[in-house]
């Protein structure tokens, strides 16, 4: 199994193994190769975890950069951009899974319209999230590899428990959680798949079988924006993507992501970054 000993092959692990959950510590060994070793913005194909429990550390999200504290869990949705840079006296436990490893996905957490999701926990939550990963690393490291539910369900858990800690600082209420999480969850899945070529919110409505403010109501308990503007910021973040990742020009990132006349595109995403496609790729550049 994966130790502390082996953080070379933990940053490319999940990439290249057929494996779907790693599970690793950063300590004063491991945290000098990962800041020499990962210097740009990236993105991963896998959910991440990344429990601080000691230091600080500096999270780029997109284009946004946070200062973490230690006493915090920190959230990183696949395919975000994204670069974690801890400081040298960090400790933490990173938790890296694919999507399907999984028995049920949601989206409370890895969702990829909402910004940092970094809980900062109390000194009681930090007690029981010790608690959480303690069972989970001594299951990742005596798991049967052809038998792998007892950690399937323990990451599941862990999943819930956070998920539990984000609502209580939220405005979603329980009664509210109840009746609207199976909307929430599907509505994520499905401006996944379609956020691309499906622009307009009734599409959505139609698909979900609910009514516009039914859906505007969901979405803004959940992100304190409405429909249109979390489908905007969908594909905006996409283009991001497009433009540090691809040889893609403007106008082919603009088609690939649906839009039909370049210009409208470039405003819109004027409109949300304050700057023009061609300005964020600049400043990207010289970064």
């Amino acid at each position: 199994m994966i130790t502390t000993n082996t953080i070379t092959s933990d940053i490319t692990w999940v990439e290249t193994s057929q494996d779907q959950c790693i599970i690793f510590e950063l300590d004063a060994e491991a945290v000098p190769y990962a800041n020499q070793s990962i210097t740009h913005p990236h993105r991963h194909s896998y959910q991440e975890i990344i429990w601080i429990r000691k230091g600080l550390a500096e999270h780029l999200l997109d284009d946004n950069v946070v200062q973490i504290p230690s006493g915090t869990l920190l959230i990183v949705p696949m395919g975000r951009i994204h670069r974690f840079i801890p400081s040298y006296d960090c400790s933490a436990s990173v938790i890296r899974f694919k999507e399907e490893f999984l028995p049920n996905s949601s989206y409370l957490l890895f969702c990829q319209f909402i910004e940092h999701t970094a809980l900062q926990l109390t000194p009681e939550q930090s007690v029981c999230m010790e608690a959480y990963f303690s069972l989970i690393r001594s299951e990742y490291h005596e798991a049967d590899p052809y038998h792998l539910q007892p950690l399937r369900h323990l990451l599941s858990a862990l999943i819930a428990k956070l998920e539990e800690f984000s609502l209580q600082h939220s405005r979603v209420q329980p009664h509210d959680y109840a009746r609207t999480l199976c909307i929430w969850n599907r509505f994520n899945d499905l401006i996944e798949k379609k956020f691309k070529a499906e622009h307009k919110v009734s599409y959505y409505v139609s698909e979900l079988g609910v009514s516009s403010r039914k859906l505007g109501e969901i979405v803004k308990l959940y992100t304190g924006k409405n429909v249109a503007e979390v489908i905007d910021e969908r594909l905006i973040q996409e283009a991001k993507r497009f433009i540090l990742f691809s040889d893609l020009s403007i106008k082919e990132i603009a088609f690939d992501l649906g839009y039909s006349e370049h210009s409208y595109f470039s405003k819109v995403f004027k409109r949300l970054t304050r700057m023009t496609p061609s300005e964020f790729k600049s400043r990207a550049v010289t970064a």
